[in-house]
This record gives C-alpha cells, structure tokens and sequence, in this order.
C-alpha cells in the first residue's frame, strides 16, 4: 500500500469524534485514508494482531480502559505501529507523557482540521519509518542501498550524520531545505554548532548530553536559517561508536516543531486566560453583591443628608469608590469573557465617525488622527458600546506610546480570510470579516511585550498611569464577538493592532429612541424578590417598598416558590437573582411561568450566565439588571419591565 493510500485505525468510543475524524479524512486531497473503527482496547488490539495497520488514532478514555495504561497496553501490543492519542484540553500533561514513552505524537479534540490530521499522521508514518531505521541498523544492512538511501533522501525529515567535531558527514534535502540553502554542498560546509544553533554555547552541552545516552528523543533546540529566521527544531538519534567504544559520530534526525510549538504555546496562553477568566467569574458574584450593597446604602445616604454637608461629601466619596471598584469588575468580566452583550447590526464606518470628534479631544492636538474608510463596507453583529470602548482603548494606547506627538490612523475594510491566513495565524477561521485596524507611530514594542500585552494587569506604563486592564478589555470583547486580534509592532516603528470580526449581510439596525416624558418610577404593584445575599435583598426591599411596591422577599429559589404558591394575591413581577442555591434563577422562572403564567421576569446577575444568554449575548425578550447597578437603575428597571405590554420567555 502506498503513502497515499493509508489504513488508520481509530480506537474511540464517542459517535461524534468518530464522525468528525471521518470527514476530516474524507476531505484529504491526495492521500485515501482507509479508515476502521473500534470502540473498546481490546477490540482494537485484537485488530492490531491481524497487521497491516499503517497508523493509531487513540483515546485514553474508553469503557475498558482509561489513562496511561490504554496506551502503555496499546504500544506493548504493537511497539512498531505509530500510535497517535488524542486527548482533551485537560489531558495535555499526560499526552506529553505518552510522547516521551513512545507516542509519535497527540492531537488535542477540539482543536483538529484536516489538514493538521492528515499531517499528522503522514508524519508519524514517516517518523516511525525513520525511527525504524536508525534502531534497526542490522535491518537497514539487510536493505537494498538504493531502498535506504530512497527513505532517507525522500523523508519529510532532515536526516544527517555529524561527526563528535562537529562536522557534517551526510544530509538529506529535508535539511537542506528546513536550513534554507540551495544546495547540500552548502550545508555541508557548516559548522553546525558554529553556523546553525542560534545559541552556539548550547553546543557543548549538547555533546555531552548525547554523548551520555544510547539515544535521545525529542530534544528541543533553536536553529537559525540562512536568512535569520529562527526555527525550533526536535532532534532525535543516536550515538555511533566502534568496536573499541570509541565515538565516531551521532546519527540525527531533525523535524522543525515551529509551528507545533506556537500552537502549543497558544493553548497554554489561551489556558491561563480562562483560568483568570473563571476566577474572574466566580469573585464577580459574590464581589458584586457586596459593591451592589456599598453603592445602594451610599446612594441612600447621599439622598438623605443636606446637599453641602460635610457627611454627604463623605458618602459622595464612598459612592464614587464603589462605581470606580465596579469599573474595575466590568473590565475583568470583559476579558474573561463574561459580560453581557446587546448585539445588533451596526457598520463600523458609523461608529468610528461618531467617535472622531471625542477621539480627538481625548488624543490631543499633537496626535494626528487619520480615519480611512473601506469601500462598501459590510456589516458586523457586536455591541456598539463595547467596540467603541475597543477604539477608545486603543486609541489610548496609541496616544501614550507618542509622548511627542505622531499618527494615529483607524482603518476599516472588508477581508476574506482563506486557508493560508489561517496557517499562518492558527486561531483564526476561514470566511468573510470586516476588519478595524488602529495603526500609531509610537516607540512600538519588542516580542517579549506583545507575548504579554493582553493579560490583565500587566503594562508597561508607570505606577498610577493605568490598571493594565485596557488591552485585556479589548482581548476580552474582540473574542466574544466571535472576532480575532493581532498586533503588528517593533520598537521605535510604532504598531498595529488588528481586529477581524465576522461580516455579516443584514442590514444595519437602527437605534432605539426613547419617545415622551420620563415615567413615574412609583408603583403599585407586588413583587416577588428572591435574592440570597441578605443585605441586598433589604437594600432591594426597602427601596421598593420606599416606591410604592408590595414586596415579598425569599432567600432562595425554593422558598420563592413556596411563596409564590401560597400567596392569595397577584404577583406581576418576579426579580430574581440568577445564581442561587437549591434552585437558581431561570429554573424558578420557569416554574413560575406555569404556577402564574401572567408574572413577568427580572433577573438580575452580576456575570454573564447560560440561563439567561447565548455565549454572552443577550437572549431576545429576557430583561437582565447587570450588578451590581444604583438604586436609580434599579427602579427605572422594575419600572420598564413591568410597562412591558408582553409576557417574558423564559
């Protein structure tokens, strides 16, 4: 069978991962995979004996097996099949583990497309074709030469033979070309160590670590291209010595992980920020109870002490604080992903020129700003109010990176993204964007600073210039937009940031315009509140009551059922708190929707929730009061909803 005709088995137990690996092999332009399936160890171990299987794919997690012992068995059975696992997100540690015992190589589900699959797995072919070489040097004997010598100078691999001096004896193309010479000639007059590894001191601790072992696997170097570009490269080989022990030379082989090495850097990054994301989620409720209750009581205060005395000041100032502290809350539930967004369709051409008279009152006169409008720009879906923060942001920036003055230019056009963007920028999906670019020529940064630009709290501003909470912002709502962001920069060359949100073809959505005089905030009506953060909920009941409103107060879901059961009365609105304990928000609403079909729906949440919205967003006809908020907003809230002239649908 050839290389473009493989047989793969696939060990995994879940319908969708067997499906989508089909596909993606299915959509393979030059390469027939036959695929076959087993859904437990034994099943595929028993299909292993019978051989002719050129490759793997396996799960660590199946009905009769699970972890490191599925692939400890799996390679034991068949030590001379290519194994791949696939893994989660969560298993990356122990898939690096299978590597170092055997693996070729681990493919994270989740994060797979064609192209990477099948890539992978003609590579573990190859690599365990060359593997196979190196240690069976008696059967390589056996070979024919122009046999060996076809594998070695047609493998994907750079393979070589390097003397203990340092000198090349032998190299295939693969090295020729991952180096970026024109010909072997060439390269065979470097001076390895000298020439190629980007830190030439590493060499002789190289040699004495190879020198150590009867092989070495995976070892991870930096080289440098005849143009100057680095490469990260995987050595694997072995020392050759004579009859005497006496060392001769190492044979090598070299595979460029740059790319593998990106992404897996990605991943980590991109783990990190969810984690501080979910820390950020799980302070914010019970963070922003508290601020709600600081600001309710400051606010109350204020309202009840004479305009120009001194204890007003005073909580004046505590109010001031608590707004300041939410901020803050808001700019980390922003980078973590959840805040709540309103989306509509909107034209970033409009928001920008709405904004060019405050930009340029916030940049000062000796910045230059320059708008560049794209021809026909097509639509996005976004909130309006978080992108206009993502250019106010980023026009801050820009603004402080030009302490003598320069340019700042917006950009807009229209882009399609294809498959060679998207290799290059692994994050990213193919399909038609818009894309917002905001360009300065300030003092830019180095690589260092932009691997680090997007964590929160991280600037490199000084102390009392800023929280380092701007760019994490920007991250945060360019993400959940379902956009993406790169920055283009070098120092003393200014730089650019790149935002790509996803075109849409609906036409633009008009703003909202509220009509008539303001209405009373005074009511009648009864209430149910359930909210279990005690000292909120009477900051909540008094306030209500203090309008007018008949209010029953519940601690937790089911003690506002009960409630609601037992109560004679009407009860035209239920203001609830999203995350309770026993039974939590929507839940309650959904149960009241059948016990009093006619009451209407507040909640009130102090971090994005799948209860009320979709990936963040918003769901239509579902009224959320973001906390913690002022007991103005509050009241205006009640008010609205219980104006609406239909029912909520929860």
């Amino acid at each position: 069978m050839s290389d473009s005709h493989l047989k793969v088995l696939l060990v995994e137990d879940n319908p969708g991962d067997v499906r989508l690996i089909r596909e993606m092999l299915l959509e393979v332009p030059h390469v027939r995979f036959e695929l076959e399936l087993a859904d437990r160890l034994e099943t595929g171990l028993v299909r292993i004996r019978v051989g002719d299987i050129h490759a793997v794919l396996l799960d660590l997690g199946l009905p009769d097996s699970r972890g490191h012992n599925t692939f400890v068995k799996a390679h034991a059975e068949a030590p001379h099949v290519p194994i791949i696992v696939l893994t989660g997100l969560g298993d990356e540690a122990l898939a690096f583990r299978t590597v170092q015992e055997g693996a070729q190589d681990y493919l994270v589900k989740g994060q797979l497309d064609a192209s990477v699959l099948e890539r992978t797995i003609r590579y573990a072919v190859e690599r365990k074709k060359a593997e196979q070489a190196l240690r069976s040097s008696e059967l390589a004997l056996r070979q024919s030469e122009a046999s060996f010598r076809s594998l070695i100078m047609n493998s994907p691999f750079a393979i070589f033979r390097i003397s203990s001096d340092r000198r090349l004896l032998d190299a295939n193309p693969a090295l020729v070309e991952m180096l970026g010479y024109r010909s072997d000639s060439e390269v065979m007059a470097l001076d390895l160590f000298a020439d190629v590894y980007d830190d030439p001191s590493e060499s002789k601790r190289l040699v004495e670590l190879f020198e150590s072992q009867a092989q070495f696997r995976d070892t991870g170097v930096g080289w440098k291209r005849k143009d100057g570009k680095l490469v990260t490269v995987s050595l694997t080989g072995r020392p050759i010595r004579d009859a005497e022990g006496t060392l001769t030379h190492f044979e090598m082989i070299a595979e460029d992980v740059t790319e593998r090495r990106a992404l897996e850097t990605q991943l980590r990054q991109s783990q990190k920020m969810e984690s501080v994301g979910r820390l950020a989620g799980g302070v914010a409720h019970d963070f922003n109870n508290l601020l709600g209750v600081i600001l309710g009581y400051s606010e109350a205060l204020e309202d009840s002490l004479d305009q120009n005395s001194v204890p007003r000041k005073h909580a004046e100032e505590i109010k001031r604080a608590g707004l300041r502290a939410a901020s803050l809350t808001r700019q980390l539930l922003a980078f973590s992903r959840q805040q709540v967004l309103e989306s509509k369709v909107i034209n970033l051409d409009d928001v920008v020129a709405e904004m060019e008279t405050m930009l340029r009152r916030l940049i000062g006169e000796d910045v230059e700003l320059t708008a560049v409008r794209g021809p026909a720009l097509g639509q996005v879906k976004a909130d309006q109010g978080q992108i206009e923060q993502v250019i106010m942001n980023l026009a801050v920036n820009a603004r402080d990176a030009m302490p003598k003055g320069g340019k700042l230019i917006i950009e807009t056009a229209n882009i399609d993204v294809d498959e060679i963007f998207t290799r290059q920028r692994p994050a990213s999906n193919p399909g038609r964007y818009v894309l917002l670019a905001v360009s300065d020529t300030g003092i830019g940064m180095d690589e260092e600073t932009q691997a680090r630009i997007f964590e929160p709290f991280f600037t490199t501003k000084g102390k009392d210039k800023g929280t380092g909470l701007g760019l994490a912002v920007v991250y945060g709502v360019v993400k959940q937009s379902g956009g993406y962001i790169w920055v283009y920069s070098e120092p003393g060359k200014g730089s650019t940031f790149k935002i790509y949100l996803p075109r849409v073809e609906e036409a633009v959505e008009a703003a909202s315009q509220s009509t008539g005089p303001a209405k009373s905030l005074q009511g009648s009506e009864t209430i149910l509140l359930a909210e279990d953060e005690e000292s909120l909920r009477d900051l909540i009941r008094d306030l209500l009551a203090q309008r007018g409103y008949t209010v029953l107060e519940a601690g937790d879901g089911a003690e506002a059922l009960r409630i609601a059961q037992h109560h004679h009365g009407t009860i035209h609105l239920l203001c609830t708190d999203v995350v309770m304990p026993v039974v939590g928000g929507r839940e309650l609403a959904e149960k009241m929707a059948l016990l009093r079909p006619g009451t209407k729906v507040l909640f009130m949440s102090g971090y994005t929730d799948s209860a009320v919205t979709a990936r963040g967003v918003l769901e239509p006809d579902i009224f959320l009061l973001q906390k913690p908020f002022t007991l103005d907003a509050l009241t205006r809230k009640v008010r609205e909803v219980l104006d609406t002239r239909v029912s909520v649908n929860v």
